[in-house]
């Protein structure tokens, strides 16, 4: 057989491969890679809280809420409050991602049960009407229910399950512990298409108002507006 025939024939071969592939890669997989647009993010390290509003029990605080933590900035400390960030001029997009740091510290106790009290230190997120999570935190040994929501028949996980870091100093109640606070990395990412949205964490750590003893902040809150092609 002569070698100018085998070549053509190589040649053939090559291109019966490349040419699906070619077509695959122009006209579906680089179609379908969605545009994502960042349209909030803060690190607290300037001292802003923009679009952050925070109320307690007698409405809303007007007082700035950033704090020093571990050699950075961080919004906190909170205990029996409800924070909001309010956005709207949203991009088109069809989901939204939101992520945090979400801080524990001190000496929350999980799905423990304080005598004269009916719920344990329960925190909640809220992405819009939607109930993300009611969960509890554990920094001491009490069992907690994060990463699953608290309810009737919860399994129990162990303290710290699914924390990013446990070894983060406390701030009042464990200072002098290496292990006095917790760090979670929070996602969550739906389907919206709306102009606006509204995400809501809020507490109800026992006992009440008590700062010292147990408090939360989050850092690095980012919000993704993705349109999926």
């Amino acid at each position: 057989m002569k070698p100018g025939f085998m070549k053509k024939q190589r040649l053939s071969f090559l291109v019966l491969l490349l040419f699906p592939l070619l077509a695959f890669l122009s006209g579906g997989c680089f179609k379908r890679l969605p545009d994502k647009h960042e349209v909030y993010f803060n690190d607290f390290e300037k001292g802003s809280q923009a679009k952050l509003t925070i109320f307690d029990h007698n409405g809303k605080v007007d007082s700035s809420k950033i704090a020093s933590f571990n050699n950075g900035k961080v919004f906190g400390f909170f205990n029996n409050n409800r924070i909001e960030l309010d956005l709207d001029h949203l991009p088109e997009h069809n989901a939204l991602k939101v992520e945090f740091d979400l801080l524990i510290h001190d000496a929350w106790d999980g799905n423990y049960i304080r005598p004269g009290s009916t719920i344990p230190d329960v925190w909640q997120m809220m992405f819009g009407n939607d109930l993300v999570y009611q969960t509890t935190f554990s920094n001491t040994t009490y069992p907690q229910s994060f990463p699953v929501n608290y309810g009737t028949g919860t399994t129990s996980n162990p303290p710290g399950a699914n924390a990013w870091n446990r070894s983060l100093p406390g701030v009042c109640a464990l200072q002098s512990s290496a292990n006095g606070s917790s760090l979670y990395k929070i996602e969550f990412l739906t389907g919206h298409s709306g102009g606006a949205i509204k995400i809501a964490c809020n507490d109800a750590l026992q006992p009440y108002m008590s700062y010292c003893n147990k408090s939360w902040s989050i850092d690095n809150l980012r919000l993704t507006a993705i349109k999926y092609n």
